[in-house]
Parts: C-alpha cells; structure tokens; sequence
C-alpha cells in the first residue's frame, strides 16, 4: 500500500481533545480538533461524519485508518481504538497506530528544534504525575516513555537544551526552571492532532509493516475503587 498516494482518516481522543483529519495523497483534506477532558464518545461519530461529508467522501472510500494508543484518559483511548477499529472492520482496510509522545513532537515546527535541542513531550496524566518522553532535534527518541512526580523531571532528562510541548506543562515548569537548565516552550498544540497522527503514519511507512498490533500504551493501571465487602451475616 501506497500511504503517500492513499485516503487515509485517522482520529485522536486520547488526551483533552477530539481530534480527526483526512489526508489524500499526502495531502491534509480537512481536519478538525476540539478541545474537551470528556465527552469525545458523544462528539467522535458526529465529527467524522462533518468531515466525511464536507470532502464528499464516504468511509468506503478510505484506504486506511490512524489512531492515537495513549498514553492518556483510560476512557479516552479506548474509545479511540475501539472506533478506529470498527472503521477497520467495517471497510476491511488496514488500521495503524502511533503513541501520542509522538504524535506531539511531530506537530513541533521545524523552526524551534535546533541540533542540541531535545524535544520534551509532557502528558498531563491526570493525577500527581506527568507522562514523559524524549527526542532529538531529528524526532528519534531518546528513552521509553516513562511516568514521573514534576520534581523528578529533571534528573531523568538528559542534559541540554529542553523544547518542550504537551498539556502537562504547566506542571512542569517550575522545577525545570529552577534547574537552570535552557528551556523554550514550544508553539505548537498542546494536544494530539490527528493530522501529525497520518503524517506520522505516512513517515514511518505503518501501512506497509507487517504483523501490527494496534494496542493501547499504559503507563500506570487505570483508577479502579474495588466494591466494598457486603458479606450478610
């Protein structure tokens, strides 16, 4: 399969937002992101189907499909997969997935990534924690993603400039500033677009690669409150 010369639509509810494009021949259609902490299960379909009929395409019509795999809100990715995957079986076409770290250094402009510069991707994991990962001015990872407390950031990097980009700056900053350390705030989207998604896809060639499984990246086990003992003597 040829991503660069295909119509391709790939989605992202992973993180705070709901995110869709369509892509043909390499080229962005349309594409379309709201921001949002829930509700993408209410808003993904009705979404997808503006798209669709905006560009006059059908979901036959595609080629393939992108989805985001995390990390992020657990109910997030899952509806994500869960949709993505039911586009994929519906249309029998073939369905990829990109991790949103990646995702997000994608979408950091050329301009702002110098040579000694490592891309930091800071995921607001929702609780005391931050899901990190690096990568080079060239978008090669420098390390697993990993989950971390903002006080902790900073010893885990490695030295140098810190480009970073992502929702859970704000937890960050701080600490990292009081490292000393050179530190520029990227001016891209703090969410996952899902054009970078297919754009990644397409440049790391996903389509074409054999024996895929498309599974959600966890960094820590989700939230769960086990039901109280209700023995009855």
């Amino acid at each position: 399969m040829r991503a660069d010369n295909s119509l391709l639509l790939g989605l992202d509810t992973a993180g705070s937002s709901c995110s869709v494009a369509i892509i043909d021949k390499g080229q962005v259609l349309v594409s379309r992101s709201e921001t949002m902490r829930r509700g993408q299960s209410e808003r993904l379909l009705p979404i997808v189907q503006d798209l669709l009929e905006e560009t006059g395409k059908d979901l036959m019509d595609m080629d393939g499909f992108a989805v985001t795999t995390g990390p992020g809100g657990f109910t997030g990715v899952r509806i994500g997969l869960a949709a993505a995957q039911g586009f994929a079986l519906a249309c029998n076409k073939p369905l990829v997935g990109v991790n949103n770290f990646e995702v997000l250094a994608r979408g950091v402009p050329s301009d702002e990534k110098g040579v000694e510069t490592q891309v930091v991707v800071i995921i607001d994991a929702k609780r005391a924690d931050l899901f990190v990962q690096s990568f080079d001015s060239k978008l090669k990872p420098l390390m697993e993603p990993f989950s971390v407390l903002p006080e902790d950031l900073n010893n885990k990097l490695p030295s140098g400039h810190l480009l970073l980009v992502g929702d859970g700056i704000d937890q960050a900053i701080e600490e990292l500033k009081q490292s000393g350390r050179k530190i520029t705030i990227s001016r891209s989207s703090s969410n996952a677009d899902a054009q970078n998604l297919l754009l990644c896809a397409i440049e790391q060639d996903l389509f074409n690669k054999e024996n895929q499984s498309v599974e959600p990246l966890y960094l820590r086990a989700p939230d769960v409150s086990l039901p109280k003992d209700k023995t009855i003597f």
